[in-house]
């Protein structure tokens, strides 16, 4: 799928203002199978009330590591032991083909952001795929924000 800005929908919640910090701020972008809309809720906690038993969404959230260089993390749910190791190969391989789509929905969907902090384009972008199966597990690097603008 490929991004389309015409199917982002962006949703504020009420703890989010436009002067919120980007510090504060986390993301939990999700979509419709049928119509290839991709929803973006961006608040101070996760938007667990938007996620659904497929648990296809992807969470994201920015950093100040030790290093002092500003990141964005992100997370993902590749699978558990109830997961068989087929459908977990098989959302591995989702997730990783169609990360650039979140991604651009994301960072899309915050323009104004990383424009008030330009600085915030230069962020690297490492995504945590979670599974109970080391193959499926680990950090994974994306590139910069502005590889996605």
């Amino acid at each position: 799928m490929s991004f389309s800005p015409f199917k982002l929908y962006t949703q504020y919640r009420p703890d989010i203002e436009h002067f919120t910090p980007f510090s504060e701020r986390t993301y939990t972008l999700t979509h419709s199978d049928q119509t290839g809309d991709l929803f973006l809720t961006v608040s101070k906690e996760f938007a667990t009330d938007q996620t659904n038993e497929m648990r296809d969404e992807v969470f994201g959230w920015w950093t100040q590591p030790k290093n002092n260089q500003v990141q964005f993390q992100g997370s993902v749910l590749v699978g558990t032991e109830d997961i068989p190791e087929t459908a977990q190969q098989i959302r591995y391989q989702i997730f990783m083909r169609e990360m650039s789509t979140a991604l651009k929905g994301i960072f899309y969907g915050e323009r104004w952001l990383l424009e008030t902090y330009p600085f915030l384009k230069e962020s690297p972008i490492w995504i945590q795929f979670r599974s109970n199966l080391p193959q499926y597990s680990g950090n994974i690097y994306f590139g910069t924000v502005k590889d996605y603008m």
